[in-house]
């Protein structure tokens, strides 16, 4: 299940017995994940974050859609005004903390708090007027 661009909803928890609290821990296991991660500072397709970490572009349609299922990459549209509009993605974390307690492993994952369609609309270049 891929997650969609966040609209400043707060931070993500997961705890044991919580999938996605394995699978976050999987893709930052991976070091062309990892490279994603870094790369996604600003939305970017899966061609362009390819492109920005040097790997096969099948490659990095795997691993963009293992880190979508985690809430450290969210998908967004590149809107154009041509009608060809494509997926893109972003880094859905500013910060992370693990915590462990007498329950096991707790995961909090902070977000941009950043509108994601205000941005965007600031990057594409869209306007309300």
């Amino acid at each position: 299940m891929k997650r969609q661009a966040s609209y400043a909803t707060g931070p993500t928890t997961a705890t044991e017995g919580d999938e996605t609290l394995d699978a976050t821990f999987d893709v930052l296991s991976d070091p062309d994940c990892r490279a994603i991660l870094g790369a996604a500072d600003a939305p970017m397709t899966t061609s362009e974050l390819a492109d920005a970490c040097d790997i096969a572009l099948s490659t990095a349609y795997r691993k963009v859609e293992r880190l979508s299922e985690t809430p450290l990459l969210v998908e967004g549209v590149r809107f154009d005004p041509e009608g060809d509009h494509a997926a893109e993605y972003s880094r859905g974390a500013t910060d992370a903390a693990i915590e462990l307690g007498d329950d096991g492993v707790t995961l909090t994952v902070e977000d941009g708090g950043v509108d994601s369609l205000t941005a965007t609309a600031e990057t594409t270049g869209i306007s309300a007027d």
